[in-house]
């Protein structure tokens, strides 16, 4: 069986994705399966889903959705596609292929993880959705990494979603004496500037993991004692590696968006306006964020790492 699995989705998306991932894989166990995506994405799980080859998404970005592509999609047996929505009469192209289409998002109305409401259609399609957690797998290290004891990531993919640079900055001072990895993305910049000028000065054991690829970054990530981050991809990268997570909530949904993980711990603001997804964009004061205090992540990472200051 000749099988593609389309997903449009960011990194926290894709590794939301992978209970359902995994249940594909076990299911059409003889199944040669290529991906369609975004490639420095999907490297993550190539090896775990065994794929035969990966597709950029970038090449059919204009066309994904005509007839263009006929004949690609015609070539499998079996899609199934994540996305947030298809054209309705897309699946025209598809001739005799069969389709499975995972809405990825929840509507609004319906307050369950990401993952949970993404197994439930599988199961429709006769799918075992009985999937425990495993870390991911990644392929072996070229060269030996450093053991971190705390590794942060102060940033994400949106600036409405991050915790105040001060207060990352307040963790970092307490831990100084501790083996720190800092996590500086491409959309990280001003937050990394910020961060280095609260530093001025200070005598830490620190690095910047900075301008690596995915699997790269989850390699340094994955033998850290501990992670801390806001509500992003590299939050779920960091849960996915079985790596304890504390991540922080503030306008964003917990209980749509927490990460797949065993070892996840959330900090949720007790504010009536929070979560409130998409209207934090009009939202310039973010106190949601504001009253997750320092000095409660500070004792979580005490008391979790059982570190002593």
């Amino acid at each position: 069986m000749q099988l593609l699995i389309v997903h449009l989705g960011a990194l926290g998306d894709l590794l939301l994705s992978r209970p359902s991932l995994l249940a594909i894989r076990r299911h059409f166990v003889q199944a040669e399966i290529d991906l369609l995506g975004y490639p420095h994405l999907l490297s993550l799980i190539s090896d775990e889903m065994q794929a035969r080859q990966i597709y950029n998404l970038e090449d059919f970005l204009f066309t994904i959705y005509t007839n263009t592509n006929r004949t690609f999609w015609q070539r499998y047996d079996f899609i199934v596609f994540f996305a947030r929505g298809l054209p309705p009469d897309w699946q025209k192209s598809l001739g005799q292929t069969e389709l499975i289409f995972i809405q990825t998002v929840p509507p609004p109305e319906i307050r369950q993880p990401v993952f949970t409401y993404q197994l439930e259609q599988l199961r429709k399609y006769g799918l075992n959705t009985q999937i425990p957690f495993e870390p991911l797998s990644l392929s072996p290290l070229e060269a030996k990494s450093e053991i971190f004891d705390l590794i942060i990531h102060p940033g994400s993919g949106s600036p409405t979603k991050n915790w105040p640079v001060s207060y990352f900055a307040e963790v970092i001072k307490t831990f100084s004496s501790l083996r720190l990895g800092i996590i500086l993305g491409p959309a990280d910049e001003k937050v990394g500037d910020k961060l280095f000028s609260l530093l001025k000065g200070e005598n830490l054991n620190m690095s910047i993991l900075k301008g690596l690829s995915l699997p790269d970054l989850a390699k340094e990530m994955r033998n850290a004692r501990l992670f801390l981050g806001n509500d992003s991809g590299i939050s779920h990268l960091a849960a996915a590696l079985n790596i304890p997570t504390l991540v922080i909530f503030g306008p964003t949904d917990p209980q749509r968006w927490r990460p797949w993980g065993e070892k996840v711990k959330i900090f949720v603001p007790s504010l009536a306006c929070a979560p409130c997804e998409e209207k934090r964009k009009e939202c310039r004061d973010r106190q949601c964020l504001k009253m997750i205090k320092p000095k409660e992540v500070i004792e979580e990472i005490t008391t979790h790492a059982r570190f002593t200051l």
